[in-house]
């Protein structure tokens, strides 16, 4: 029988273990995404409420013999607390079965508490994990999400006018929401539509590593909102762009993307960058050719599998498989 329980210290030397006999390549690499998590969960217990709970969580499983076999984090989407994301998954070799009871548990935890989606972005070569997700824990495929390193900076305007775009006002964080969610295909609206709070700044900002800056574009009255444009970065040196761009305003995305561009460059003259295309909003298409055209590099395709906790869907099917490492991160 798998015992499924929150991290703790004595479990380090454990997953560490389990880490190293599954890929030492990446060792390093996962120690420090993974471990820099782990005393934040002494916090968590004082911030017990799903509604004030702010840093990931998590759990580990082990088998009968206390042999750990599996771990996994998992974290609210930042403004939504009823909408959580699988951030990372770790399974030692022959435990699928165990990985399966592990995301069970947090679907069956969190969602007492009001959790009414979750989600997880797998690059689309795992099949087995996919697999997993989607066979042995009720998960369903619901759209791509593509990650894109952009290679020159050919596309910059020089006779941009900058005035035309603004500092975003927290004032405004609704309509942000709106265009969002008027620019969703429509049968991805109720498990990937967003509300205000998940385009609000994080709590304690100038403490974090991140750093984020958005901007908004609207017409000349400032009535509508024709874009939305977060940039955000951990270390002054990888930038991410991110855009909210409707279709019958595509061609103003060279001028979006420029401004961007030109306000990372007055930080940090050599950066690398790198947009993300969600292929669940209108226009993505023409974004994606805008990025071929530009000769981007496309680095990563991101299956986004979803569950919603009123629609369980389950097949007892066993998977037998190799180790599973999986660390997904937000942009």
């Amino acid at each position: 029988m798998a015992k499924i329980k929150k991290i703790s210290y004595g479990n380090i030397l454990h997953i560490k273990k389990l880490i190293s006999v599954i890929s030492s390549d990446n060792i390093m690499n996962y120690r420090r995404l993974f471990f820099l998590s782990v005393p934040i969960t002494f916090l968590q217990n004082m911030v017990y409420s799903v509604i004030l709970r702010r840093f990931t969580e998590t759990y580990v499983v082990s088998d009968s013999n206390n042999n750990l076999k599996g771990v996994i984090s998992v974290k609210a989407q930042h403004g939504n607390p009823y909408k959580w994301q699988i951030k990372r998954l770790f399974l030692d070799r022959n435990s699928h079965e165990e990985g399966k009871q592990l995301v069970e548990y947090i679907i069956a935890k969190f969602g007492a508490r009001g959790v009414d989606t979750f989600y997880v972005a797998v690059d689309d070569l795992q099949h087995d994990l996919i697999d997993l997700f989607i066979k042995g824990c009720g998960f369903r495929l619901c759209s791509y999400e593509t990650l894109w390193k952009v290679s020159n900076l050919n596309f910059i305007l020089d006779d941009l006018d900058e005035k035309a775009f603004r500092p975003l006002k927290s004032s405004e964080l609704q309509k942000c929401a709106d265009l969002f969610n008027e620019n969703l295909i429509t049968h991805y609206k109720y498990s990937l539509s967003k509300v205000k709070g998940e385009f609000s700044d994080r709590f304690f900002q100038g403490f974090n590593s991140e750093m984020n800056f958005k901007y908004a574009l609207f017409d000349e009255n400032y009535k509508y909102l024709k874009s939305f444009i977060e940039i955000k970065t951990l270390d002054n040196t990888n930038y991410f762009i991110d855009t909210i761009v409707p279709p019958q305003y595509f061609d103003l995305y060279p001028q979006i993307l420029s401004f961007a561009v030109k306000k990372i460059i007055k930080r940090n003259k050599k950066f690398h960058l790198y947009i993300k295309n969600r292929k669940y909003l209108q226009g993505g298409e023409l974004l994606e050719k805008f990025f071929k055209d530009n000769r981007f590099e496309l680095l990563q395709n991101n299956a986004i599998l979803v569950r919603d906790f009123f629609k369980p869907i389950k097949e007892n099917n066993n998977i037998y498989n190799e180790a599973v490492i999986f660390s997904g991160f937000e942009i």
